[in-house]
């Protein structure tokens, strides 16, 4: 199975990230992003995935009887648990999940930038986002509509590992295109805030 194929959720990116951290410290040394997928895939992935159903499900639970409480108090009597359950299902459910679901949720910070400087499209500037990346203790991804080659694909969309330098020049990134970063770890922020500084000085980061 090629890792690249599999499309992994935000919980499970946040997984693999902890995973990647882990198997690092036990293989002495780094290991790539697609290492740390075929890795938890192999020896993780189903168990996790159970875990994450049982926490999942208990937390609806307490998320459905909390509104149930709000629902009995403004209405002024004890609803039932199942009409409540209902009518949290069909107003809520959908908001909870996609919300549980997030990268901000997971710990994960995303930038868009566009490519607006003629520098960007040359060698230099792209090997510098790659080493500027590398100077960080975090991981950044990027995503660019089209692109050729990734690493992994969240969501139904490819990403690929920023601190790679031929990575980066394969994506044969154009003035004007748009450009979504991701990074996780103890300095992500900082990361892409000098991410930016390479590209262009005013894209949103949330």
């Amino acid at each position: 199975m090629d890792v690249r194929d599999v499309n992994l959720s935000p919980s499970e990116l946040k997984a693999i990230e902890e995973h990647k951290y882990f198997l690092s410290l036990e293989r002495k040394g780094e290991v790539s992003i697609g290492e740390a997928i075929e890795d938890f895939l192999a020896r993780f992935a189903e168990d996790w995935r159970r875990e994450k159903f049982r926490r999942d499900h208990q937390d609806q639970i307490s998320a459905i009887e909390e509104h149930r409480r709000a629902r009995s108090l403004e209405e002024g009597r004890e609803l039932e648990r199942s009409v409540v359950a209902a009518e949290w299902c069909q107003k809520y459910a959908g908001i909870w999940r996609e919300e549980r679901e997030s990268l901000e949720r997971n710990g994960f910070k995303r930038m868009w930038l566009v490519v607006r400087d003629p520098r960007g499209l040359h060698l230099r500037p792209w090997s510098a986002v790659a080493q500027t990346a590398a100077k960080f203790d975090c991981d950044v991804y990027v995503h660019k509509p089209g692109m050729p080659f990734w690493n992994f694909q969240l969501e139904g969309r490819p990403y690929m590992n920023v601190k790679s330098v031929i990575a980066m020049l394969s994506l044969g990134i154009e003035l004007d295109d748009v450009l979504e970063f991701i990074a996780a770890g103890a300095q992500a922020n900082m990361a892409l805030m000098a991410i930016r500084a390479l590209i262009d000085p005013a894209p949103a980061v949330t």
